[in-house]
């Protein structure tokens, strides 16, 4: 096992950051995904320089039901894996029996209960140590895509000129990544289709908008899940164009691989992968966890030949 802790001396924040665990009642093995975030809670404990949060990027559960939720605070019941848990919003957290409306209220019941955190709308934001945590979330039923209404839209055109003002870097998270980014949409199922719509397996119509926002900014990290694409590093890149780590005008995309229910299109397809970030004065790192294990990624290279992401800022 190789130890958590950070990769340089000074750091100024660290956090596990993590994706679609799907959890789920109806799971032909339900203790799968269960078993999948304990451990990557269990992981985050284990760091020598105590984790600052611990993040979910949305789709923690299946279903967005009630008994799925249980299962989330039943994987986590006596884990205290950072001084902040965030869950981020998923569309599959958005489907339930009794519509998403229910789905999204359990959300809210849950974030606070488990977390503590209170939510009034799946768009919130977070100040820890000093750097600006930003997330979106879909506030209508709009299927695997997002959809941000207008207000949101404003709000996260407010937040990112108050984290620019800072002059830190900002890290973004939607559980839907840009359009077209991450091989996407050729890249959506593990059967490729060069004829998809531009849209699928992106955040939808307003993804244009977003990235706007996105590049008015210097040192912007924007998380997301959602794709379930394995680990994909610079040889992946070369030979096929894509990459879980890519970069757009100054924006560092970073998308996870699903945590717990399955991969494709990676260098490496295994589950249980999450990332490490590191914030330093002059740099933010970023680093591939498999977090059962507790093993750092040795075999995909990253950036620059090493196998992690290393920005200077």
């Amino acid at each position: 096992m190789s130890s958590l802790k950070p990769l340089y001396p000074g750091i100024r924040l660290n956090a596990l950051i993590v994706s679609d665990t799907h959890i789920d009642c109806k799971h032909p093995l339900p203790a799968l995904p269960k078993y999948w975030l304990r451990s990557a809670a269990k992981d985050a404990e284990k760091s020598v320089h105590r984790m600052d949060a611990f993040i979910t990027v949305g789709d923690t559960t299946s279903r967005g039901s009630e008994k799925n939720w249980q299962m989330v605070s039943q994987a986590l019941v006596k884990r205290n894996p950072a001084n902040k848990m965030i869950f981020a919003i998923g569309n599959h957290d958005c489907w339930n029996d009794d519509g998403f409306e229910a789905a999204v209220e359990n959300f809210y019941k849950y974030s606070k209960s488990i977390t503590g955190n209170k939510r009034e709308t799946p768009y919130f934001s977070h100040i820890i140590n000093g750097y600006h945590f930003v997330f979106l979330g879909t506030d209508s039923d709009s299927g695997c895509e997002a959809q941000f209404s207008d207000e949101q839209m404003a709000w996260f055109a407010s937040e990112m000129e108050k984290a620019g003002e800072s002059g830190k870097p900002i890290f973004v998270f939607c559980h839907q990544s840009l359009n077209g980014r991450h091989g996407l949409p050729r890249t959506w199922d593990r059967e490729e289709d060069p004829d998809r719509d531009p849209m699928e397996g992106g955040i939808g119509e307003r993804s244009d908008e977003v990235a706007a926002i996105l590049k008015k900014y210097k040192n912007v990290f924007y998380f997301s899940g959602h794709s379930h694409m394995g680990l994909c590093g610079e040889n992946k890149k070369s030979s096929e164009g894509y990459s879980s780590f890519e970069y757009e005008d100054g924006i560092c995309l970073i998308n996870l691989p699903s945590l717990a229910c399955g991969n494709h299109h990676g260098e490496v397809d295994t589950m249980g992968i999450g990332v490490v970030l590191e914030v330093y004065d002059d740099r933010v790192v970023i680093r591939p966890r498999f977090t059962s294990t507790r093993r750092w990624n040795k075999s995909v290279a990253i950036k620059d030949g090493k196998p992690y992401l290393e920005m200077n800022i």
